[in-house]
């Protein structure tokens, strides 16, 4: 009996790593739409604009399909790994966990990266209209 009952302890546990998980494929998955539907939108702002790109934009406007692909990959191979590769609870869940908060990060990033140029365009103005 008490192999069973070491099992039953064990399911929580298991069903921890699941959801988290989900939750990590879920945020790659996001974050890859993000990419793939919004990018583009703010490329042409850019280019409409006529504004001198940082660097870290330039890269996620030039390559957000790779990006996007990447992020896309990282959804369908985070179960694959910790379901069948991993076979200790804690270190799935501690990879899961880790996904969790890079996929939540890089959504923040993306966000951070696209709004670079409008932060410079506004300084910008704000120092031109304190030259007058």
């Amino acid at each position: 009996m008490e192999p069973q009952q070491g099992r039953a302890n064990r399911l929580p546990a298991e069903a921890v790593v699941r959801i988290m998980t989900i939750f990590a494929s879920i945020g790659y998955l996001a974050a890859s739409v993000l990419l793939a539907k919004v990018v583009p939108i703010f490329a042409g702002l850019f280019k409409g604009l006529e504004v001198e790109l940082p660097f870290a934009t330039g890269i996620l406007v030039t390559h957000f399909m790779w990006i996007s692909a990447l992020f896309f990959g990282g959804a369908v191979l985070l179960p694959i790994v910790t379901e069948f590769l991993i076979s200790a609870t804690r270190r799935s869940l501690i990879i899961s966990s880790s996904a969790f908060a890079a996929s939540a990060a890089s959504v923040g990033l993306v966000v951070l990266v696209l709004y670079l140029p409008l932060f410079e365009l506004a300084r910008k103005a704000g120092q031109a209209k304190e030259s007058r």
